[in-house]
Formats: C-alpha cells, sequence, structure tokens
C-alpha cells in the first residue's frame, strides 16, 4: 500500500477486550485461542494474531512457511522446548520469535497464562512489535496497527478522536494510519505492546 494511499482517507479505529474475544479451538486441539486481527491475500493468509491460552503441557500447533512471535500477556514462568532451542517466559512483555515449523513443546504453566502470538507469511509480510514503558508511545504510519495494554493504562491521543482510555488486557486496531498519534501512559509502571504489520 503506498504512501498516498494512506494519507487518502482517516484511520478506522477498533477497540478489542481479550476476554470478550471469541475462543476457538487451536489447529492441534490442544488449547483455545482468539483471533485479534487477521490479513488474506489471494485466499492464503498474510499475517494473523491471535491471544493464545494455556493451561496445561502440550505441543504447540506447527505453521509451515510462517514466522511467529510470542509474547506473554499474563502468567507467570512458562518454558517452550524445541528439540535444539528452549525459551523461557517470566512476566508481560517476556517474548521468544521462532519458525513456525518448528516442534515445540510447550511446559505447564505456573498459573493460567495468555500469549499474544503474531504469525506473519515468510516473505510477504513482516511485522515489528515493541513492548514500552514510556509515557508517551509514538505510533507509526502503517497499513495495521496493534496496540495492547500490558499493565497499567494508556490513553489514546489522535487528531480528530476522542480521548480513549485502555485498561490492561484492552486494545486498539488502527488501519491507515497516516498521522501523528501516540498512546500516553496513565499510571505509574505502566507497560505496552504494538505490533506494526506491513
Amino acid at each position: 500500500m503506498s504512501g498516498s494511499s494512506l494519507l487518502s482517507r482517516p484511520p478506522v479505529l477498533r477497540r478489542f477486550a481479550i476476554e470478550t474475544l471469541p475462543r476457538e479451538a487451536w489447529k492441534n486441539g490442544g488449547g483455545w485461542t482468539r483471533t485479534v486481527a487477521s490479513r488474506e491475500q489471494q485466499g492464503r493468509l498474510r499475517w494473523r494474531v491471535s491471544v493464545a491460552d494455556i493451561g496445561a503441557a502440550g505441543p504447540f500447533s506447527r505453521f509451515e512457511g510462517m514466522d511467529r512471535t510470542a509474547v506473554m500477556v499474563q502468567g507467570g514462568a512458562l518454558g517452550l522446548i524445541g528439540q535444539h532451542q528452549a525459551w523461557r517466559f517470566d512476566g508481560p512483555g517476556s517474548y521468544a520469535q521462532f519458525p513456525g515449523e518448528l516442534d515445540l513443546q510447550c511446559e505447564a504453566p505456573q498459573q493460567p497464562t495468555q500469549l499474544w502470538n503474531v504469525m506473519v507469511q515468510r516473505g510477504q509480510a513482516q511485522a515489528d512489535l515493541l513492548i514500552a514503558d514510556e509515557d508517551t508511545v509514538s505510533l507509526p504510519s502503517a497499513p495495521d496497527l496493534l496496540a495492547l495494554v500490558l499493565r497499567g493504562r494508556f490513553e489514546l491521543a489522535l487528531p480528530g478522536a476522542e480521548p480513549l482510555l485502555l485498561l490492561p488486557g484492552e486494545g486498539l486496531q488502527l488501519q491507515d494510519l497516516a498521522t501523528p498519534g501516540s498512546l500516553v501512559a496513565r499510571a505509574a509502571d505502566s507497560l505496552l505492546l504494538l505490533t506494526v504489520l506491513r
């Protein structure tokens, strides 16, 4: 999408809360996921962002040709184990990046856990993630942008839009954002997850 097309129309804004998103079974049937947003191109998945609910040990689903990033939204210590690699999540904002083809086993979490799961078609789409604890987080121009509050409170500051306060587990999807905007922390020790998809 060209910059001129981004400038030609106002951004589309959608607010969401993780707990109100419909649940669906994992591809391998071993758990539950909640789709936040996705895009297809010519009938093929380009990218998908979801939240996985993890309450027990078991295998992760495989996704051929996809690059994945998982970020802990809530929960305690959690291990993700492959044949030659391992990742540890130790609290909100901890993350792992890995190819979707890997055979991975998830250890039993210390408490019910949620992971922000980003999948992009390798070579066809790109996801940039920022985990920020700054007082003000700038929103870059992008075709698709997802923001999720991990801790504290953030308020949307966007020209032409009413101020919008977000609590933990709440987020925004912004499409075709071309004008400068920001999310401003409204509580101490706030933490924001920003996902930019192109």
